[in-house]
């Protein structure tokens, strides 16, 4: 730090000094020489005295008293000002709420910087602390503190860049938001440290951050300047103009003076709007002239314009420069088309057809139709040339399905207009609508799907399939296929997603009926015994059985007495007692070696244990009949037999019989 040059310089130096004298002992006894030199009426007469009290007082700051070293456990603080010569920060800790500095840090200004306004010298501080302490404060949260009102809310870390920043302060910005910091407020009279740092500062002898930036920022700003520049238009004079123009430069003066949130920020004495050049009045008519040259039109000129310089109503100017501009007059395009007029979307379906032909085309002729709402599209193709008749008839085709419309919308072919077409629609209640003569877009709905069905057509021209089946394949991959709204034309008009070839791909699920079984409906079980119906040479006869399986609700597999299985409905189906027949033999009786003959006489025939008679065969009930009465009883006559005799079956000679009783049924 050189010696204080004036009463100024040395009131903020004994400031910094009376902050620290907590630190340092016989703070009154060394500072006296210098305090003698404020008294009033006392010029400025640095002594021998006055020097060795000076250089007392820096070793004293820098010295151990004062200076701690770095702790990672406790809080830091970083505090930056700057004046129109320098900047400076002080790095330090906060313990009980006493700051403890760390260590010290300052620049003087290039020539360029000294020229920046108030705001950016003061963001240029914070970046110079940050980058100079940046082995401190990266990876470690630290508390910023600045006297400038304004870079708390633009270098908030948690609000985004305001729209209205100049292009510096953004780099700036972008620079802090990869630290993690807080910042803080302090008015600058309390801010006494870094302020009297940045008024006493060091010449800067390495490049830091905050120098490459200001670097880029001048290199856009010169780049801008250089684009815009003729024989007369020349950095020189713009600086010159800007001086004189009354309004810019008292701008200049509030920006380099005053801490002004704006877009606008000062580089080599040229006054910036967002990386513009802000053009000066006397200057504007020579700039327009320059966009102008090649005689670019409103829109375009107002597209470079933006890119390079700027001022208050630049684009009316733009604007009266080409509108008088006589060589642009008769060379100027039609005017602006008018917006297409949409049609008032329909409250139904089928409401509003929208029609048209395509073709010829590949042999055909295409009657192109297509709903207003659902946009649901009919196409059907002629070989013949379209007439009012074979129109007629392709549309009762399609009328024939979908009904009549309320209106139709075609264009003023004489197919639609002549009086066949007229009285037809006339009759059929059809409201008819024609569009604008050779204004085609009014009937845009029918126009776009024209085209698309040629583009279709065209790029199908090699499938060796009849023209019919090509349309067929397109309706339906058109109707299937979703709008803009998110909905197909099928949902749109049948309430539900038509199935195409790509719904294969998704497993079929049959979707169970929500209907209840009724209460009266019976319900069979597995293994229980039913008289089932059977049909033999067409007549209907019951036969005994047994559930092996259900199906569903009302169908079951049966197994019969026979060993026959069949698929029965509950309706052909009643529950009966009857067992199933079982065969016993005399042991006595059989051998293994000699048959029996019917007159040895100890033969015994066969018997059979029967819980009830067989049903009689001679009761018909209707198959599909539901029957909710229980089986009838058999009746009481005895069962009829063979009077022939029996015998064992033959597949059953290697088996031994036991004979049971035929009264009681029991084994001996």
């Amino acid at each position: 730090m050189p010696q204080p040059k004036n009463i100024a310089d040395l009131r903020r130096f004994l400031g910094m000094i009376t902050y620290y004298s907590r630190f340092l002992p016989d703070v009154s006894t060394i500072t006296y020489p210098l305090r003698r030199l404020l008294k009033k009426d006392k010029n400025l007469f640095w002594s021998a005295q006055c020097q060795a009290a000076f250089i007392k007082l820096k070793n004293e700051v820098a010295s151990d008293r004062v200076l701690i070293p770095f702790d990672t456990n406790l809080p830091v603080t970083l505090t930056t000002d700057a004046s129109p010569v320098g900047i400076a920060a002080v790095l330090s800790h906060g313990i009980n709420k006493v700051e403890h500095p760390i260590a010290f840090a300052s620049r003087s200004l290039t020539d360029a910087e000294q020229n920046y306004s108030q705001l950016d010298r003061e963001a240029l501080a914070i970046v110079f602390g940050v980058d100079h302490f940046f082995y401190y404060l990266f990876g470690h949260k630290f508390t910023l503190i600045t006297d400038n009102q304004p870079l708390t809310r633009i270098f908030h870390p948690k609000s985004k860049f305001p729209k209205m920043t100049s292009a510096r302060l953004l780099r700036y910005a972008s620079f802090l938001a990869g630290f993690d910091y807080v910042v803080s407020f302090k008015k600058g009279t309390e801010n006494q440290i870094a302020d009297c740092l940045s008024r006493a500062p060091t010449a800067q002898g390495y490049v830091t951050t905050d120098m490459i930036i200001n670097e880029e920022v001048h290199r856009i700003c010169s780049s801008t300047v250089f684009e815009i520049s003729t024989k007369t238009l020349t950095v020189e004079e713009i600086v010159k103009e800007t001086d004189k123009d009354k309004e810019l430069s008292k701008l200049k003066r509030d920006i380099k003076s005053n801490s002004i949130e704006s877009d606008y920020t000062i580089n080599g004495e040229i006054l910036f709007k967002n990386d513009k050049v802000v053009v000066p009045k006397s200057l504007q008519l020579e700039v327009l002239k320059d966009l102008h040259s090649t005689h670019l039109g409103i829109v375009k000129m107002k597209q470079l314009a933006r890119r390079y310089c700027t001022w208050k109503n630049i684009d009316k100017d733009i604007e009266n420069l080409v509108k008088s501009c006589k060589d642009c007059l008769y060379t100027q395009n039609n005017p602006p088309k008018a917006p297409v007029h949409h049609w008032d979307p329909p409250s139904t379906n089928w409401e509003r057809i929208h029609l048209d032909y395509a073709g010829h085309f590949q042999g055909y002729y295409y009657l192109v139709l297509i709903d207003a709402k659902s946009r649901w599209a009919e196409i059907k193709a002629i070989s013949e040339p379209p007439t009012s008749l074979n129109t007629i008839k392709l549309l009762n085709d399609i009328f024939s399905t979908h009904g009549y419309p309320f209106v139709m919308v075609s264009d003023n072919a004489s197919i639609f207009t002549g009086d066949t077409f007229l009285n037809y629609c006339l009759e059929n209640g059809i409201r008819q609508k024609f569009i604008a003569p050779g204004h085609p877009a009014t009937n845009g709905l029918a126009e776009r799907n024209v085209q698309t069905l040629k583009n279709k057509l065209k790029s199908m021209i090699n499938e060796n399939v009849p023209i019919h089946q090509k349309i067929q394949k397109i309706l339906l991959r058109y109707r299937a296929t979703p709008l803009a709204s998110g909905r197909s034309p099928s949902e749109m008009y049948l309430n539900r997603q038509i199935r195409i070839k790509l719904d294969a791909m998704r497993p079929y699920q049959e979707e169970k009926s929500q209907q209840q079984i009724q209460p009266r409906t019976r319900c069979l079980q597995v293994g229980e015994r039913v008289q089932a119906r059977v049909f033999i040479s067409n007549k209907p006869f019951w036969k005994n059985g047994t559930i092996k399986q259900k199906l569903g609700n009302l169908h079951y597999i049966i197994e019969l007495d026979e060993g026959k299985s069949l698929k029965r409905h509950i309706n052909q189906l009643q529950k009966v007692e009857i067992k199933k027949k079982q065969v016993t033999f005399d042991e006595s009786t059989i051998h293994h070696q000699s048959k029996p003959s019917q007159s040895s006489p100890d033969f015994d025939p066969i018997q059979y244990t029967v819980s009830q008679p067989e049903p009689n065969q001679q009761e018909h009930h209707d198959p599909d009949q539901t029957s909710d009465q229980e089986p009838t009883s058999m009746p009481d006559t005895p069962l009829r037999r063979s009077q022939r005799p029996r015998r064992p079956p033959r597949h059953l000679e290697d088996y031994v019989y036991t004979t049971r009783n035929i009264k009681t049924g029991n084994y001996p």
